[in-house]
């Protein structure tokens, strides 16, 4: 059976957790609808001057508008003082950002949206009662779910991935342990990326330095993002999806050469090589990513 977890924006921490089903539970969720098939299409219609129907559009033009999830919940307590408080976990849910997580095997995947309304049935209250039932309406303003659990890769400079002998500074004689080159464990500077979802998916590359010489990596299908300055001490964040580079909070997307940015397409994979110099290293993360 699905169950539905609330879970602040940041953070790991649960702030209410529904069951599908009703076995010794207290918060249930009863149905979900608007989790499952695309949102409504916003793709705008331009009808033809001559002749039937619509001039034609591509597929960069196909688009889609916000997820609108309801979730019908039923609350099930052993008093009326423990069913104020599942209440109360219900309305700590408002007038914030939650990313709403929906396990439902084999699937397991999440949005981030906004408390619109956490709206208990209309149906005449009994000041007695132990039992509540009601609705609540999340607004998500990205219409993708993504994965719970993300793909994660560490790139390496090619440089770091090299070996040989030592022979020290000054060249006076082998330095020991002796290292004989890169073996099977070694790091890599190629990640091939996959997304087995419906829709396109974005990666979120972190870049720990130091990079002194700034960043570029190149992907399988010829585009190169680079950014021209230099990590040190505080990572850089390159978000795919906006397409903006970050250190510390602060947008540093003006030091962008190049805005190559790697996306997966749906059902497929991409590979992407690091091939910037420098001792740090940089973190891919990626999601499968349905629509």
């Amino acid at each position: 059976m699905s169950t539905v977890i609330f879970y602040p924006q940041t953070g790991d921490k649960e702030l209410c957790r529904l069951y599908g089903d009703d076995g010794d539970r207290e918060m249930i969720m009863r149905e979900i609808d608007g989790w499952y098939g695309t949102p409504e299409s916003r793709t705008e219609a331009t009808p033809r001057k001559w002749g039937d129907g619509d001039h034609d559009v591509g597929e960069a033009d196909i688009a889609y508008g916000a997820r609108t999830v309801s979730v019908s919940y039923r609350l099930l307590a052993g008093d009326r003082g423990r069913l104020e408080q599942l209440r109360g976990m219900l309305g700590a849910l408002t007038h914030r950002l939650v990313r709403l997580r929906v396990v439902d095997p084999p699937e397991d995947t999440y949005q981030v949206g906004e408390v619109l309304q956490v709206l208990p049935d209309k149906a005449p209250q009994n000041m007695a009662a132990q039992t509540d039932t009601g609705l609540i309406t999340v607004l998500c303003r990205r219409p993708e779910r993504l994965s719970w659990r993300s793909m994660d890769v560490q790139l390496f400079p090619v440089s770091s991935a090299s070996g040989g002998l030592s022979y020290g500074g000054k060249g006076l004689g082998l330095v020991y342990p002796l290292s004989y080159g890169a073996d099977a464990g070694s790091p890599q500077s190629v990640a091939l990326l996959r997304n087995a979802g419906s829709a396109m998916a974005y990666p979120v590359i972190t870049v720990t330095g130091p990079m002194p010489d700034g960043v570029l990596l190149v992907g399988s299908d010829g585009r190169a993002l680079q950014w021209s300055g230099s990590v040190g001490m505080v990572p850089l964040v390159l978000d795919c999806r906006t397409q903006t580079a970050s250190m510390g909070g602060v947008d540093v997307s003006r030091l962008l050469a190049s805005r190559g940015f790697p996306a997966v397409p749906a059902m497929g994979s991409l590979s992407v090589q690091l091939m910037s110099p420098g001792s740090g290293w940089a973190t891919v993360s990626v999601r499968d990513t349905y629509l």
